[in-house]
């Protein structure tokens, strides 16, 4: 999305990435982003970053700017803008409840809010991550109970970290993929470190790209995602959602991803101004 000048998870002169997934990667001449999501970043591309600290006021082109975590994994964040028409702040990913590998997520006021609605529906309502975590250890406990060692698959950068480290919390060594060992490594530059990573791991972490996934029948396999059966999940579900909105307190709202033209329509029916955009939007404030 781009506003003036700027890409808001979009290539542009200058340009804000919110964190280390693929497909928020940007290129611009100038490209803005935690140094987490700079180191997490150069493990798939190269090219230049300026490193900008949550909390610390910068200015993104012609404007200032302010970057709060997001809690959606190690250096996410958000961005607050100040435009000459009134502020505006983009969540990207986002996560209401705090994650063990991610910064407890912050949400400013601001008189627009562009929001994420990858779950933007209420059929999306998620555990807490500590019932979720309760649920995981439980079904890892009777799967090696019973003589077999359990299978979850994870994406491999933000939520096999998360696993990994809940693995680790409760006594349990993991078998991790490379890639997944190798995002760990650059979490622990960052405080967050890993000593439970083993070739023979009592649980193994596999990538949702391995083939048997789609038609498992082991009743020891789990994938691990809001959309899986597993619902340990790093983006906010409905509720999750409605919070940062009632949080924000925006005049008006764009809505982005996922179930954005439904989340957008809940919201109106809430009383706020809220539509739905597109990712690749010019958007006129």
């Amino acid at each position: 999305m781009i506003i003036g000048n700027i890409g808001l998870d979009s290539s542009a002169r200058f340009a804000f990435q919110s964190h280390a997934h693929t497909d928020h990667f940007v290129s611009g001449e100038r490209v803005y982003s935690t140094r987490a999501t700079k180191f997490l970043s150069h493990l798939r591309k190269g090219g230049f970053y300026r490193e900008i600290e949550f909390g610390r006021t910068f200015y993104l082109g012609d404007f200032k700017a302010k970057l709060y975590p997001a809690g959606h994994m190690l250096g996410s964040a958000g961005i607050k803008l100040w435009l000459d028409t009134g502020t505006v702040f983009y969540t990207g990913d986002t996560k209401w409840f705090k994650l063990r590998t991610a910064e407890k997520s912050r949400f400013p006021k601001a008189d627009v809010l562009i929001i994420e609605a990858t779950f933007g529906v209420p059929g999306f309502t998620f555990p807490s991550p500590k019932e979720v975590e309760k649920k995981l250890v439980a079904f890892v406990e009777e799967a090696l109970g019973r003589g077999k060692r359990p299978v979850l698959y994870v994406n491999q950068m933000g939520k096999a970290q998360e696993v990994m480290k809940i693995l680790e919390i409760h006594g349990y060594s993991v078998k991790a993929p490379g890639e997944a060992v190798k995002v760990a490594r650059v979490y622990e530059k960052f405080g967050i470190t890993f000593s439970n990573i083993s070739d023979e791991g009592d649980v193994v972490l596999r990538s949702y790209r391995s083939p048997s996934v789609e038609n498992s029948l082991s009743p020891w396999e789990l994938t691990v995602s809001g959309f899986g059966q597993l619902k340990l999940s790093n983006h906010a579900d409905f509720w999750e959602l409605i919070k940062i909105v009632e949080t924000v307190r925006p005049e008006r709202v764009f809505t982005v991803y996922g179930f954005a033209e439904e989340f957008a329509r809940i919201l109106r029916g809430l009383g706020y101004m809220a539509d739905p955009v597109s990712p690749e939007s010019f958007l006129e404030l």
